[in-house]
């Protein structure tokens, strides 16, 4: 399957607190993305929004125009264009043949980085249809729900999932989401506990270890910071080499103020992340997000992002 976000905006269009956010949410596997490939487009979306979170509002004095930014806005302007017209050009296959699938693709991620979660929907339900084994739809789709505030048929899309693939990570991390938002509270503790047992009862090793980075992400989820601290601390006795705790530690330092305990965190994960690491750049993102964003600013977007008693945003949800 080809990649969907290669001709995507950069991480530029996001705050700092948003890259932050959506980094920390993503560290999962080391080997991998810290997206999967559908949700890359949340990454990286127009200026104006970013996937499943609405930009705050730039309050600036105005510039007086200079060439290169009205280049840059040109450029922006004909990339817009270039995709309106992909899309118009998509659709018509669509009509012609409706089980297209690089058609359905196409579209699919256009609405999305649009933040069009509720159009997206028709594309990737079409998609099962066409491709039912695929599960990077059913993935998608239960996503799409819970960006819609569906959290009741996005959990049961999820556990569907894990009826199947019991230790698929990307799918345990969105039901544990959901349900921290149903406010499941120790219910989401457990049945991550599961999962791990699972994973070691069939030693498999690497999903033991992103289950147990999971766990400790969610308590931190939770507010839970002490406790997140003392698992990314055993993360790093059991395998001192793997360069996620350390990210993790120094994210949750910055939301504890502690400048100088995040910093050595982000230096240790500065000299053991390979430079040939496909994301590094977008995890230095996060780094720089992390060290740079007031205590107050993080903690704010960490509660709005988690917060059981969120609801998703309609402005976004067309």
């Amino acid at each position: 399957m080809a990649c969907p976000w290669t001709t995507l905006p950069s991480l530029h269009s996001a705050t700092k607190s948003q890259i932050l956010t959506l980094g920390f949410k993503g560290m999962q596997n080391p080997s991998t993305s810290p997206y999967p490939k559908f949700q890359r487009s949340h990454i990286f979306p127009p200026k104006t929004q970013l996937g499943r979170f609405t930009c705050r509002p730039v309050l600036a004095l105005p510039e007086a125009p200079n060439s290169s930014s009205s280049a840059a806005f040109k450029e922006k302007t004909d990339a817009q264009k270039g995709e309106d017209e992909d899309e118009e050009l998509y659709s018509k296959i669509l009509e012609k043949n409706p089980s297209d699938v690089e058609a359905l693709k196409v579209l699919l991620y256009g609405k999305m980085r649009k933040g069009k979660t509720k159009e997206a929907v028709t594309y990737v339900e079409r998609l099962i249809d066409v491709q039912p084994r695929e599960v990077e739809w059913r993935l998608l789709q239960a996503l799409s729900y819970e960006l819609m505030g569906q959290l009741t048929k996005a959990k049961r899309l999820f556990k569907e999932i894990l009826k199947e693939r019991p230790l698929l990570l990307r799918a345990l991390h969105g039901l544990a989401l959901v349900m921290h938002k149903n406010r499941e509270g120790p219910a989401v503790f457990e049945m991550l506990s599961k999962a791990l047992e699972l994973a070691r009862s069939e030693k498999r090793v690497t999903e033991e270890r992103n289950i147990k980075i999971l766990i400790a992400q969610m308590h931190v989820v939770k507010g839970d910071l002490e406790e997140a601290l003392k698992e990314f601390q055993d993360l790093v006795s059991e395998n001192p080499r793997d360069f996620r705790p350390y990210l993790c530690q120094g994210i949750i330092y910055s939301l504890l103020d502690k400048k100088m305990e995040a910093d050595e965190q982000f230096e240790t994960y500065r000299s053991l992340v390979p430079q040939e690491f496909p994301q590094r750049g977008f995890l230095d993102d996060v780094m720089i997000a992390a060290k740079t964003e007031s205590r107050e600013q993080l903690q704010k977007d960490f509660d709005t992002e988690f917060s059981s008693n969120r609801k998703e945003p309609t402005a976004t949800m067309q």
